[in-house]
């Protein structure tokens, strides 16, 4: 890709946990950004952040499950920018739901409908605007949990393993339209998300204790780790990455 400058990024997942530190990564590098976030109030405060710091920051809010709340968003995007270079998919929920008996059908639903057919839609949505742009980059945010298997959330690895498979896919499909698509996969990472989880007592119990010493570093990771990580595969260094799946773990996923 060209200078980052000159390039403008829709990322989801905006309004906080790691949606919102790729964003001010990406600004700080220079790209303009279009938040989407389904809270409101929150993704408006971070992008007004940016902007206070004398970045191109705006807010489109919609709910990644909602195609009609996606379209609009994304043109409204493309439109506010002046087109589109970069997505990255970020949105995503979590929660222990117990095994494939226990976890309901309205759980299963919920979180794959955010996690997985999330990404797909903003995807589908997007994919005109990089192909009018001349081609561009997309980064999903999975998981380690996409990787390998963990104790009471099915839904959550299901779905994040589907967007590693999906990366894969449109990595063969739109290479033709300059389109480079790759995939993250952080750990245990200091997110609302995280806290929610770990607060669930005894399912988030039996799975720390399941992983205790996973981490090779030693420490729960940042945002911004991320962020950084997903800044790189958008950037000019990574034009011969494509359908790479890569982690941010701490080592987790070595152990």
């Amino acid at each position: 890709m060209t200078d980052a400058r000159q390039k403008r990024v829709l990322v989801t997942g905006a309004a906080s946990g790691i949606g919102a530190a790729t964003c001010r990564v990406l600004a700080g590098a220079g790209w303009h950004i279009a938040g989407l976030d389904r809270q409101a109030h929150l993704l408006d405060e971070e992008m007004t952040g940016l902007r206070n710091e004398g970045h191109v920051a705006l807010a489109v809010g919609a709910d990644v499950t909602s195609w009609d709340e996606v379209a609009r968003a994304t043109a409204t995007a493309a439109r506010e920018l002046g087109g589109l270079d970069a997505v990255v998919n970020v949105a995503g929920i979590g929660g222990f739901t117990g095994d494939v008996v226990t976890t309901s059908l309205e759980a299963w639903t919920n979180i794959v409908g955010v996690d997985l057919t999330g990404v797909f839609i903003v995807s589908r949505a997007a994919i005109p605007f990089l192909r009018q742009a001349g081609g561009g980059a997309i980064v999903h945010v999975s998981s380690q949990y996409g990787l390998v298997g963990g104790a009471g959330f099915p839904a959550y690895a299901a779905a994040k393993a589907g967007v590693i498979g999906l990366t894969r896919a449109m990595a063969v499909d739109h290479a033709s339209d300059g389109i480079r698509v790759n995939c993250v996969c952080p750990g245990p990472i200091e997110t609302p998300m995280l806290a929610a989880d770990s607060a669930q007592a005894e399912l988030g119990t039996r799975e720390r204790e399941r992983v205790r010493n996973r981490l090779l570093l030693g420490r729960i990771g940042k945002p911004e780790d991320v962020g950084a990580l997903v800044a790189f595969l958008l950037s000019d260094e990574a034009t011969n990455m494509t359908g790479s799946v890569i982690t941010t773990d701490g080592g987790w996923t070595a152990g």
